[in-house]
């Protein structure tokens, strides 16, 4: 975005108390900060302004993707909308604060005046929130506090089903499907599918599970299908998520010995109504390996519900431990999925998420994205799947296939 006309959106926003009781001064970019995002274009600012003597006010500005092809083709301006309502109606409903960076100024069209989208935000690395060391893979203590953080926002959702559920289904209602046009959508199963057989052909051929494996891959051929029989909302297990809970979406506070001790979340444009498992299979298959997995994975279940227990009140029931395992694990397996689309690219020193402006047949972007993070990536997802056996977690969504009469 044109500094000069973010200057002139700040210098309203001021003289209209937005900051406080303070004076603008000026405005300058902050070149310590780097950022990117697949779905908004980002700047980084400081805010000079007046408060008792001059004061910086670091921000992070967010607008609407500047190529209109994309954003068609990904239907980012239904994600723009999903995001600024998160932020200014859903999160201060829920009553949650503490869990993401203060939002100052929100605007949403969708259609001829989505140009004016923008969202401006406090840019917490000033109070000390950062990006992990670790790029792809995090250690026990980053994923106790990140699993507790989510377990602790979804339980406003509870709260509030209980206590008011007419309202919070009302609330529910303001998000905006993000669906994509038929021909991208038609071209993202066929890469999705093929991505997700990319761990399990080297078991296929090694004849492990074929049975399983096969009838597994028959269920799983159309990704867009299986998100919506995933995600659906089946109560007693739906909440407000995240939508895209991953380590590039969080940051951390850490203590004087460098551990983790906090977070708080960002990019909310894939938020939605859903099942609680959605922020945990898609948080732990793209952020664990599988020596964290064989150590940590039933504890750090248990840690979930064992935060959510704690802090949704005695008198509100929430599902026992036993029928959240149930619930989980009939649904785990859709983590997988996302994770064989997304974790290669993570594992590269240049992420590569395509760009829909390249001439390139199907065949082209294919080859292309399975030869993402060389085998090195392929083992990996290879070892998600072998934890999938492991944990029995296969068998349960072929029978939750068959109770929903589900067929790709």
């Amino acid at each position: 975005m044109l500094i000069s006309a973010l200057e002139q959106i700040l210098t309203t926003l001021v003289a209209d108390g937005v900051f406080g009781n303070v004076s603008y001064l000026g405005l300058e970019k902050d070149e310590t900060e780097l950022g990117a995002s697949c779905s908004a274009d980002l700047t980084f600012v400081k805010m000079i302004v007046n408060e008792n003597g001059k004061k910086e006010l670091p921000l992070v500005v967010k607008v609407r993707y500047g190529n209109p092809q994309v954003r068609k083709n990904r239907n980012l301006d239904a994600q723009f909308h999903n995001e600024v309502v998160m932020y200014k109606e859903v999160i201060p409903f829920l009553g949650a604060r503490n869990f993401y960076p203060q939002m100052f100024h929100a605007v949403s069209n969708i259609g001829d005046e989505s140009e004016e989208d923008i969202l401006i935000l406090e840019n917490l690395k000033y109070k000390n929130f950062l990006m992990p060391k670790q790029r792809v893979f995090l250690d026990i203590d980053h994923i106790s506090v990140a699993i507790k953080k989510i377990a602790e926002f979804h339980s406003f959702s509870f709260i509030l089903k209980h206590e008011d559920k007419e309202s919070f289904l009302r609330m529910t209602k303001k998000f905006k499907d993000v669906v994509f046009p038929p021909e991208i959508a038609h071209e993202f199963n066929i890469i999705n599918a093929a991505c997700i057989q990319r761990g399990i052909k080297p078991l296929l051929k090694d004849n492990v599970s074929v049975d399983l494996l096969t009838n597994c891959l028959s269920l799983l051929k159309n990704p867009f299908k299986t998100r919506d029989l995933i995600a659906f909302p089946e109560e007693p297990f739906g909440v407000i998520c995240h939508g895209d809970y991953c380590n590039n979406n969080i940051l951390y506070k850490f203590d004087e010995n460098d551990k983790p001790m906090d977070c708080i979340f960002f990019d909310f444009q894939f938020s939605t109504y859903g099942s609680v498992a959605i922020d945990i299979f898609f948080f732990l298959y793209l952020n664990t390996d599988a020596e964290l997995r064989e150590k940590y994975w039933d504890d750090i279940l248990k840690l979930y519900w064992d935060t959510l227990r704690h802090c949704v009140p005695v008198h509100i029931n929430i599902p026992s431990y036993e029928d959240f395992l149930k619930h989980f694990a009939e649904r785990v397996i859709y983590g997988y999925t996302i994770a064989a689309f997304f974790l290669p690219t993570m594992m590269e020193d240049i992420p590569y998420f395509g760009n829909d402006t390249e001439v390139s047949t199907i065949e082209e972007k294919l080859a292309k994205v399975l030869s993402i993070g060389g085998e090195k990536a392929e083992r990996k997802l290879t070892e998600i799947v072998l934890h999938l056996l492991d944990k029995d977690y296969i068998r349960p969504y072929i029978e939750l296939c068959k109770y929903k009469k589900f067929e790709c």
